[in-house]
């Protein structure tokens, strides 16, 4: 797979599940959701889940949950092989344009203290560090509850 080969954001399949759950075990170690986590997602009418694919394989997940006018993100994982090449603002931008097709005016996700690159997309984007969540990961690592307004967002072309 070429450095410079596109990537490709589709819809989250039932095909998919095995791969996305192990795609998130492989960036969130026991933080990672499992097949039947994601296939109660893709059941959910409040949720969707989108996979980036380059030259067909599936190197990328996210997904927003929407209850009214809120979105909330519940995963976006990249291989690590595929860090530091934009595909975590891609992503982002895909799932704020799902979020705000759907109705949504604001987001929000929990993010580790310890993910720096995370939070530096988000907070480039303009979401806000609102809250911290004491040891909320598995691990004890302590969350930051991050919020954005969708209308007030800056959006990579």
């Amino acid at each position: 797979m070429g450095a410079e080969a596109e990537i490709i954001f589709r819809e989250m399949t039932l095909a998919d599940i095995k791969t996305v759950a192990e795609i998130d075990e492989i960036c969130f170690d026991e933080d990672g959701w499992d097949e039947d986590f994601f296939l109660e997602e893709l059941r959910d009418e409040h949720s969707d889940y989108i996979v980036g694919e380059i030259e067909g394989k599936i190197i990328a997940c996210a997904g927003i949950k929407i209850y009214l006018d809120e979105a909330e993100g519940m995963t976006i994982a990249v291989l690590p092989e595929f860090q530091g090449r934009g595909i975590g603002k891609k992503i982002l931008s895909e799932i704020i344009k799902i979020a705000k097709r759907r109705g949504a005016k604001s987001m929000i996700f929990e993010v580790r203290v310890s993910n720096v690159p995370a939070l530096h997309i988000y907070q480039k984007f303009g979401f806000k560090i609102v809250g911290r969540i004491k040891r909320y990961y598995m691990s004890g690592e302590d969350a930051l509850t991050m919020s954005a307004n969708l209308e007030k967002l800056w959006m990579p072309k």
